[in-house]
């Protein structure tokens, strides 16, 4: 059942957002100030049209607006998701291209749909947009420490996971000395999880000389950071790829270098407030 006053709320919240006044929305939509007055104390409701503007004011969903049951269940949130992602796949596709192409690639939305969560925890809405425009943060709290790159690295770390961190032992030291060299950074980016590059491709893309190759190839083969493909029925098939197994440890190495050496980020320790200031 809708709650008038929490829609009146969400409405009010909204337009701060925005940092607009009442009469600036009043004029944009086609009605008075006091009725968006009583819309936000929650005294009536907006008609179908006028929801629909303040929709688009706001840039948000009808849907979002009217949702005003409170849910402690994070399962149910989770769910809401899901379903979210699950109607944005059909919605997205079209009869035949959904035959054709049946999966669908979620992952610049998912993207998007991260950044917002991730900002929205700062649970103040100007340090919020300060955020946004800054970028490159990396948020510490009771969770753990959470990175934030505007070039496309995401990352959490949870606090127990740091806590049950262990020394590596001297064949994981070998694999990372490895990938962190120069020659281990070519050949990684040279590789993909796809389809597999041939020796040759390798070295025609690297110039790493061939007694290096073969032995990163042996060490990082060996380990379960890349595979070796072979399928002679099929052409183009044969060669090396990064492994589905410990291959995501040679981006996330990657990675990590690329942010060592950005002087950019920000650090911030965010305390959990469940209301936006006003």
């Amino acid at each position: 059942m809708l709650d008038q006053k929490v829609f009146g709320e969400k409405l009010r919240n909204h337009r701060k957002k925005f940092d607009m006044t009442q009469e600036e929305v009043a004029e944009k939509i086609g009605v008075s100030p006091q009725a968006i007055s009583k819309w936000e104390s929650g005294d009536c409701l907006p008609d179908c049209f006028n929801l629909k503007s303040i929709s688009d004011i706001y840039q948000i969903s009808a849907d979002v607006l009217l949702e005003t049951e409170s849910s402690g269940d994070i399962d149910s949130a989770a769910r809401k998701i899901e379903q979210i992602g699950t109607e944005y796949i059909w919605a997205s596709a079209n009869c035949d291209a959904y035959n054709n192409n049946l999966h669908q690639e979620l992952g610049e939305d998912l993207w998007k749909m991260w950044k917002g969560i991730y900002f929205a925890e700062t649970g103040n809405r100007k340090i919020q947009e300060e955020s946004k425009q800054r970028g490159n943060l990396r948020i510490s709290g009771s969770f753990g420490m959470k990175i934030w790159d505007d070039d496309g690295i995401v990352c959490i770390v949870k606090s127990s996971l740091m806590k049950n961190l262990g020394i590596a032992n001297s064949i994981a030291s070998d694999v990372i000395s490895a990938l962190c060299s120069e020659d281990g950074q070519k050949l990684i980016t040279a590789l993909n999880c796809t389809s597999p590059t041939t020796k040759d491709e390798i070295i025609s893309q690297t110039n790493i000389e061939i007694h290096r190759l073969n032995e990163l190839l042996l060490l990082l083969s060996e380990n379960k950071v890349i595979e070796y493909v072979a399928d002679n029925r099929v052409a183009n098939a044969t060669g090396y790829k990064i492994s589905g197994h410990c291959g995501i440890v040679a981006y996330m190495i990657l990675s990590a270098m690329h942010i060592l050496t950005k002087q950019i980020y920000e650090v911030s320790e965010y305390l959990f407030n469940p209301f936006f200031e006003e």
